[in-house]
């Protein structure tokens, strides 16, 4: 997306000097230094520069944004004119922070409609990635999902669930989980009935079914259960557990978690994201 980049030298040289500045955690999260973006950004005092930031703050917790999720306080040693130094007032900007700063800032700076069309274009490649890697974890926890529902399938056939029970052996799963069928859950979350539920399952509530399963082919097992009744009741008391667990860990009730865009459509999306960025 740099071709969306003014070609103004005094610009580029700007966005050059904001991508050297950047630093980044081991996590992924790129921040910035207010001390060091400051002249960057055309501010030659630091306390009209503090007062930007400021402005920034208030604008994102206007926005519904809380601002110390974004502006950190720090410090920095300074240099005095006879070689001292002393300890004087800094901040950690996240990206979001220095794009509200570049917003808030003084326009007729030439240096903040550079950092705007920055980190205008570098958040949304930021957005882009984000979205892609999210779409990767759903796309591979509900390939997952694939491979557990076929083991349960056979441990509990195994165990004696017959083939014209496998569909009760598996609701027994959504009545421990959301305490109620699957039917119902469709209903409530408003899937089509001709839908997969799993593929319309955020990556939360995908795993969840999936660690039921594997846990329920584990525990069927181990525990040697016999017989159609006892097999079905025993998955339902696992899902049941799994439940009281996300539950005890702060999530909303799984009956509660939104229904997700279609699977078909997070592949296409991340299909054309792929093909996208061979071309650039």
């Amino acid at each position: 997306m740099a071709e969306d980049l003014p070609d103004d030298p005094k610009y580029k040289s700007t966005m050059e000097q904001i991508e050297a500045l950047k630093h980044t955690l081991k996590n992924g999260t790129d921040y910035w230094r207010a001390r060091e973006i400051q002249k960057v950004l055309g501010y030659a005092d630091w306390t009209n520069f503090r007062d930007t930031v400021g402005r920034a703050a208030s604008a994102m917790e206007a926005n519904g944004t809380n601002p110390s999720h974004h502006v950190g306080a720090t410090t920095v040693m300074m240099a005095r004119g006879n070689g001292s130094r002393y300890e004087s007032d800094d901040m950690f900007l996240t990206r979001g922070a220095c794009y509200m700063v570049a917003i808030n800032g003084d326009a007729t700076k030439p240096e903040i409609a550079a950092a705007q069309a920055y980190f205008v274009t570098r958040t949304r490649e930021w957005e882009i990635k984000q979205q892609a890697i999210q779409d990767e974890k759903r796309l591979e926890i509900r390939e997952k999902t694939k491979t557990s529902f076929k083991a349960v399938s056979s441990v509990a056939k195994s165990a004696g669930v017959k083939n014209s029970s496998q569909s009760r052996f598996h609701d027994a799963r959504n009545l421990g989980l959301y305490g109620m069928s699957g039917k119902d859950v469709k209903s409530r979350k408003g899937v089509g009935h001709k839908e997969n539920a799993f593929d319309r399952m955020g990556t939360l509530e995908l795993s969840a079914h999936d660690f039921q399963m594997n846990l329920a082919a584990e525990t069927i097992e181990k525990e040697s259960v016999r017989g159609e009744s006892n097999a079905i009741r025993k998955n339902r008391e696992v899902a049941a557990k799994v439940r009281q667990t996300m539950l005890d860990s702060g999530s909303r009730p799984p009956e509660d978690l939104p229904a997700a865009e279609p699977i078909k459509e997070v592949a296409k999306r991340l299909k054309r994201s792929s093909v996208t960025q061979k071309i650039t």
